[in-house]
């Protein structure tokens, strides 16, 4: 997703993030309750009280939404799939799982949590509205966020990708044609046909003179389509992956740097000759680690003369290898994983080559052409 956002903390590890758009719907949710709802719920009252109701309806709307992704995320760590981040914004939330599911069970458990949440805190509203000798500001806030959290989920479970409906079908049809990709590419169609609907109705509500829900509705459509068309056309590149091994995309000449080099002579003698990114570092020709343009950045001009490359290489480690008969998609994970952008190709510890991400992206374009 484009555009500014800040962290605000932590929940259970995961960073949690809010997009500059969050603050337009915020304010624009708070207006309307302030303006309209409350008014119409609760009479006789002064305006300061009924922007006080909104503005905390308007928080507790978006902590439900928080609470949704969190569902999604508890599941998925579960299954060991890491969290990259919870972001709230103009659409209300999105939490940011770095691969896939492994099964379709765990698909289906994780894309099912989100709206089983929604449908729990709907009800805990519900039972607050419906209390005894409740005070009428609290039954108006409950029944507003009773209704919104149970059309959350219904909403969610339309079965189009990227909804979490959509994301139910898919792993139906998947545990039906062990087809993991066939599978998406069906869901995410239905989801751009859900995603149509809803901009023809956003369509007919502006001619209607509903401007304000035909533009809602425009805007959601049109950014379910887009991540639905981009999941879409994501499948057909994994799908051209198929059957590519890492021997078949890594470099083979791989240059090595002297452990003991400085890094002047590194940049000189190496990153200025050859023009790579990074390369692995060798001391007494074993592999200890590799030294990149990222590491190089953190070290301060002048301190260059002075300190070696293996004072400042990242040590090696197995994540750092990869065997040539791996899947390419295992490099492009575990590059992604881990953010690298080169993994050393390595059999019985001897160094193959190097298989990396500007190298895979030149393979794929040229494959194409």
């Amino acid at each position: 997703m484009g555009g500014r956002s800040w962290q605000i903390g932590r929940i259970f590890g995961i960073p949690l993030r809010i997009h500059i758009s969050w603050f337009l719907v915020f304010a624009l949710v708070s207006w309307s309750l302030a303006r309209h709802y409350f008014p119409a719920v609760l009479t006789h009252r002064f305006a300061w009280q009924y922007w006080s109701l909104g503005v905390t309806a308007a928080l507790l709307l978006f902590a439900s939404v928080l609470v949704h992704e969190l569902g999604h995320c508890l599941v998925a760590m579960r299954y060991r799939i890491p969290i990259a981040q919870i972001t709230l914004f103009i659409f209300g939330g999105m939490a940011q799982i770095k691969r896939e599911a492994p099964t379709p069970k765990a698909e289906f458990l994780i894309a099912i949590a989100g709206p089983i949440v929604s449908i729990v805190l709907g009800l805990c509203f519900w039972v607050l509205a419906e209390l005894p000798g409740a005070p009428p500001a609290l039954v108006a806030v409950s029944e507003h966020l009773r209704n919104i959290n149970l059309m959350l989920a219904i909403f969610n479970l339309v079965p189009g990708y990227p909804l979490d409906g959509g994301r139910v079908l898919r792993a139906g049809l998947w545990a039906w044609s062990k087809n993991f990709h066939q599978a998406t590419r069906y869901s995410a169609r239905v989801g751009q046909g859900f995603a149509a609907l809803l901009m023809l109705f956003g369509v007919y509500d502006v001619v209607a003179g509903l401007e304000i829900g035909g533009v809602w509705f425009l805007l959601i459509g049109a950014f379910l389509y887009t991540a639905a068309h981009s999941t879409h056309r994501q499948v057909s590149f994994q799908e051209s992956l198929l059957g590519l091994r890492v021997g078949d995309v890594m470099t083979p000449d791989v240059v090595m740097l002297g452990a003991g080099l400085t890094l002047d002579e590194a940049v000189d003698k190496y990153f200025l000759r050859f023009g790579f990114g990074g390369f692995p570092v060798v001391d007494g020709g074993r592999l200890v680690g590799m030294l990149s343009l990222k590491e190089l950045k953190a070290i301060p001009r002048e301190r260059w003369r002075v300190l070696t490359v293996g004072e400042v290489m990242v040590p090696y480690g197995f994540y750092s290898e990869i065997h040539p008969d791996e899947p390419i998609t295992a490099a492009m994970e575990r590059m992604f994983h881990d953010d690298r952008s080169r993994l050393v190709v390595m059999d019985s510890e001897k160094v193959l080559g190097l298989v990396t991400r500007s190298g895979i992206a030149r393979f794929l374009d040229l494959r194409q052409r």
